[in-house]
């Protein structure tokens, strides 16, 4: 039986052919493209399960037949290959809907894990979108209400168990006494339970959980508790400790459906197993993380030649060549920095932000990031206070530093070369604000809500943007971290300012 339909799209014969082979022994099958229309022409007769296109292909670029193909199928998985020399344009792919990327030259297991995980995600989605739509149907027509005829209520019960127990996720179903009426084999299976008798919610509680810092969760943080009051929620994450002591990833979603009085008649809780999928996210972050380790010490010594390479030729007075030289060393500094944001970002999302904090005085630290920088850059930076006698908060400083400089730094290279920015420190009650205020290029609404998304930059910012779209990512990381958050409010033509708030109850406590 076939693990699903892969198409390949590549203008280079001995690749296709090569990728081909490489998953038909995979158990895929295949089809394939050498141009943009190509592929959209095959996509379009048979609708495949996921796209392996590599970034160059004509007549279109990678993003562009992406965004192509999702106008067949917004859903459909699209993996680009590329060189790193690439990155923007892969990172215009991944920005556009690109599922992932594979870096030149292939390797066939990294190949095949790949299109394995973009097919599974696939798979899962639709999974659950047929789930809650299957279950939002039959749910209310089976509420509490009693049916006039018994016979035709029993016949829906039985249909609908029928139908629960036909699913891949675990489906758990409680009445408002904490009675289980209903847990299907799924369930059973992704709790560990068996044939276990599980008639109230307390039997389910017997099994250990913890949320994802490895706190104990208190029964009334259970999913089914939640649901049972009312709460509806999405991706729920926890780790549940199985009755053999195995431990496992569980996702859940919880609703509930009410009685004519308002009132909370049932809880349904969707569980899935995510731990599998864990794993192979842990092993992507471990592959990025590789990749960044092994391409530093290249990219070092490509540096110390460039700068031999300059000096040599500035010796002997060859001026255009010595500019020749100076930009290959930015290029090489510009894709370290990337480098460097990639593996940071990898290690922030997978192990969380490890704060040393100290007691620090966030006006003395806004003005040591602005004494570093240089000096035709500090004379635009005017620092302000609302006269408060203190602002200090408890803090990882030198995170903090970080993040201050992220913003001043994009404040200037989004306004003109003469324009002020203003950093503005406020206290609000049990809180300190920063706001840095420049008079700019300014962001579009539609891009506001996204600009502290991961590889998101504005198309306002493109043109003077060089990096990967992390800067932001990894502050509002860094900052949600520390209990605080930082947002954005800007006019287009008129400038934007960064609020970053800080909570320092815990200092003056």
């Amino acid at each position: 039986m076939t693990r699903g339909r892969v198409l390949v799209v590549d203008g280079d014969d001995a690749v296709r052919s090569e990728l081909e082979r490489l998953l038909r022994a995979s158990g895929f099958t295949t089809s394939t493209a050498s141009d943009a229309e190509a592929a959209i022409a095959e996509a379009t007769l048979v609708l495949p399960d996921a796209v392996l296109t590599d970034l160059q292909v004509q007549p279109v670029h990678g993003e562009g037949l992406c965004q192509r193909l999702h106008e067949i199928d917004r859903e459909l998985p699209v993996i680009v290959m590329t060189a790193f020399s690439e990155m923007p344009s892969v990172v215009e792919s991944l920005r556009v809907g690109a599922e992932d990327y594979l870096v030149k030259p292939l390797q066939g297991d990294t190949v095949l894990w790949c299109v394995e995980r973009a097919i599974a995600r696939r798979k899962a989605k639709r999974e659950h979108e047929e789930l809650s739509r299957t279950l939002n149907e039959r749910l209310v027509m089976s509420s509490v209400r009693e049916q006039e005829h018994s016979e035709a209520e029993a016949q829906q019960r039985a249909q609908l168990r029928a139908l629960l127990e036909n699913l891949s996720d675990g489906v758990a179903i409680a009445d408002a006494s904490g009675r289980v009426l209903m847990i299907n084999e799924a369930a059973r299976a992704i709790l560990g339970f068996g044939d276990a008798d599980l008639r109230t919610v307390d039997a389910l509680y017997s099994l250990e959980a913890h949320d994802l810092e490895g706190r104990l969760l208190p029964n009334e943080r259970r999913p089914l508790s939640r649901a049972l009051r009312g709460e509806q929620f999405v991706d729920h994450e926890m780790v549940l400790t199985r009755p053999n002591g195995e431990r496992r990833r569980l996702v859940s979603t919880g609703t509930s459906v009410n009685d004519e009085n308002g009132n909370v008649a049932l809880a349904i809780v969707v569980y899935r197993d995510v731990t599998e999928l864990r794993r192979l996210e842990q092993q992507h972050d471990e592959y990025v993380a590789l990749i960044s380790h092994d391409l530093r010490n290249p990219l070092g010594s490509i540096v110390l030649f460039a700068h031999a390479l300059k000096q040599s030729m500035a010796k002997k007075g060859l001026t255009e060549d010595v500019k020749i030289a100076e930009r290959l060393e930015r290029n090489v500094w510009r894709v370290q920095e990337m480098l460097e944001e990639l593996t940071e970002a990898t290690t922030l999302e997978s192990r969380g932000v490890a704060l040393k904090r100290h007691v620090c005085d966030l006006q003395e630290l806004v003005a040591g990031v602005v004494d570093r920088m240089d000096g035709a850059l500090v004379r635009r930076i005017a620092l302000e206070t609302d006269g408060s006698s203190s602002y200090v908060v408890l803090a990882d400083a030198p995170l903090l530093e970080r993040v201050v400089a992220n913003l001043l730094t994009n404040a200037l290279k989004y306004s003109a070369e003469d324009a002020p920015v203003t950093a503005r420190l406020a206290r609000k009650e049990s809180a300190v604000e920063l706001d840095v205020i420049d008079h700019g290029i300014g962001i579009a609404p539609e891009s506001v809500k996204m600009l502290f998304d991961r590889y998101y930059r504005t198309t306002e910012g493109e043109a003077r943007a060089k990096g990967l779209g992390l800067g932001l990512y990894i502050a509002r990381l860094i900052v949600e971290a520390h209990g605080g958050r930082i947002d954005v409010s800007s006019e287009l033509g008129k400038g934007s300012t960064f609020r970053l708030i800080l909570p320092s109850h815990a200092v003056l406590a």
